[in-house]
């Protein structure tokens, strides 16, 4: 979270906004995986595929660690705290109805933060192209869309599953008529 009109006065003031925001955010879901506090003090919580009473078992007994459960309790309501900011129509009214995704926030707030006539670049994930959930998000995508050029990780440039598709988006202003370049099925830059 960033009070961008606070940090950057001088660019709003003056400008505006930004004339042009890039980046590659992360492609992370932001969800609450018990494991990754309780598997450094029990690697077994992660690799073992134990049913839902024995993880329970297990829970209880690695709980009675004060620290460890001041430590799971911490990371839990940071995660839910994540989860409620991210999720809040409040603060991403075109990510109402999908699924925490940091990437999926970056765009709103690159438009939000753009000069009126900024323009924004990211590499992303396609999830945004075919979400069942994602109208109202395509919606702006669209209507602001300049350049789409779909890759297949066939060559492993990013560590990312194999013939995993993502693209370089590159956005504008907000226009009446959808109209872009697209690219797609790319191997190589």
């Amino acid at each position: 979270f960033l009070h961008w009109e606070a940090e950057f006065a001088d660019i709003f003031a003056f400008r505006g906004g930004f004339d042009l925001v890039l980046g590659n955010p992360p492609w992370i879901k932001v969800e609450w995986t018990e494991g990754d506090v309780l598997g450094d003090s029990s690697p077994l919580f992660v690799f073992r595929n134990y049913s839902a009473t024995q993880m329970a078992r297990l829970r209880e007994e690695l709980l009675q660690d004060e620290s460890l459960r001041k430590r799971y309790f911490g990371a839990y309501e940071e995660a839910a705290g994540q989860q409620n900011f991210l999720n809040a129509q409040c603060n991403y009214p075109e990510l109402v109805g999908l699924k925490s995704n940091l990437y999926k926030c970056f765009l709103p707030v690159a438009w939000r933060i753009g000069s009126e006539r900024g323009f924004s670049a990211f590499l992303h994930p396609e999830g945004i192209y075919d979400d069942p959930n994602g109208g109202a998000l395509r919606g702006e995508i669209y209507s602001r869309l300049l350049y789409h050029l779909q890759f297949q990780n066939a060559f492993m440039l990013f560590p990312i599953a194999h013939r995993s598709r993502f693209s370089i988006n590159i956005y504008g202003f907000r226009k009446e008529n959808v109209s872009f370049f697209h690219l797609a099925n790319l191997y190589e830059a």
